[in-house]
């Protein structure tokens, strides 16, 4: 059992930025140590958050039920509530394993496997964006964002937003952390990543990572929290000035808000459990038809977690969402550790970044955002088991 929830973080941390292959390896090995602790857990010591996320869950599966007059999938749907599923039930292996199994040695490898990872996706992407070649991929031709490794620049960029919160929190607690890493190494990672966030040239992703580092600040030094605040918003001006037309795209403006206009307009037609997980993504553009809304070409999700929740899950569901976003929050304000002083920060990334981009339905985010959740609700001194 120890072997295999290691097995699934080193999967998690080998394939976060680079294969979705090594991610799916993330739920296979998981998945028995989950059921395995699942009748030895402790569901006592859970915190507030964990029962508004199964709360949520319970949401999306009825959203799925009560509408498969509509349901463009059938329940195909509910195979995805295995990424919030895998995460409550991976709290008590986590648990155990930090509290029992794990060692220095062995947490070591696994920060450098992300931090080694990750820093490759980033340099590919910024070769296939400056030399025309990305030398992973071994695609030829120019792209006008750093791609990384994946197929869709902001699945790529949000993760990364997330990541480089994580770096971020490394080295302002790098007295905690310099038993683990080479401290040179991670100021090297962080300026590379960076500089591998800002050329995505994705809005939403450099907001979130600007609005988040000041969090660091905000539980103990309330003056340097607005400090710093203030210093990363007219950085972030100044940078947004620099990249020019490349982040300038009126028409993208259009159709996101054009999504949003369609998945209100889907939250009105069914406002108790809206119209189904994911079906929203299959209706945007026959809702666009149907109310007049304009860019009605341009489907898919609602291009924001909060419209997309109300749409998908209805009133319901946006209830669970965001008093467990809530919880989340407060539970990490609490604590002292440095799981939780990371994660606060972590957590206003997460929400800042759902603000334009549906990043709590897309697989590629959902194995950063839920394994990290539940590694954030590993506080040993909670008796889990």
């Amino acid at each position: 059992m120890m072997f295999m929830i290691y097995a699934s973080l080193m999967s998690l941390a080998l394939g976060l930025f680079t294969s979705m292959t090594f991610l799916a390896l993330t739920h296979i090995f998981i998945a028995i140590p989950c059921f395995y602790f699942l009748p030895k857990t402790n569901f006592k010591a859970w915190n507030k958050s964990s029962w508004f996320l199964l709360g949520l869950i319970v949401a999306i599966v009825l959203s799925v039920l009560v509408n498969q007059d509509i349901a463009v999938e059938g329940y195909k749907p509910l195979t995805k509530v295995k990424y919030y599923f895998l995460a409550l039930l991976s709290i008590a292996p986590y648990s155990f394993y930090f509290k029992h199994e794990s060692n220095q040695k062995k947490i070591t490898w696994l920060i450098w496997a992300l931090l080694g990872t990750t820093t490759i996706a980033s340099i590919a992407g910024m070769c296939g964006l400056f030399f025309e070649y990305n030398f992973l991929k071994h695609e030829a031709g120019g792209h006008a964002r750093n791609y990384g490794l994946a197929g869709m620049p902001m699945n790529y960029a949000h993760n990364l937003a997330f990541f480089q919160i994580v770096l971020l929190g490394m080295i302002i607690y790098r007295d905690e952390v310099k038993k683990f890493i080479n401290l040179n190494f991670l100021y090297i990672v962080f300026a590379l990543n960076l500089l591998g966030l800002y050329t995505t040239y994705t809005r939403g992703a450099a907001l979130a990572f600007l609005a988040a580092a000041p969090f660091f600040f905000f539980k103990k030094n309330k003056k340097l929290f607005v400090i710093v605040l203030l210093s990363l918003t007219i950085l972030g001006l100044g940078a947004y000035k620099l990249a020019g037309k490349a982040v300038i795209r009126p028409l993208s403006e259009i159709e996101r808000t054009s999504q949003w206009k369609a998945a209100i307009a889907g939250f009105s037609e069914r406002p108790i459990f809206g119209l189904g997980y994911l079906n929203f993504e299959k209706m945007s553009t026959g809702l666009k038809t149907k109310y007049n809304i304009e860019a009605v070409y341009f489907g898919g999700h609602a291009h924001s977690n909060y419209f997309e929740a109300l749409a998908s899950t209805g009133i319901v569901g946006f209830i669970f969402f965001m008093g467990w976003q809530i919880l989340w929050f407060f539970e990490m304000l609490k604590r002292d550790d440095l799981v939780a002083k990371i994660g606060l920060p972590f957590i206003v990334a997460f929400v800042v970044s759902g603000l334009t981009q549906a990043t709590f339905t897309l697989g590629a985010n959902l194995f950063f955002i839920m394994p990290f959740y539940a590694l954030t609700q590993t506080n040993i001194s909670r008796r889990q088991i």
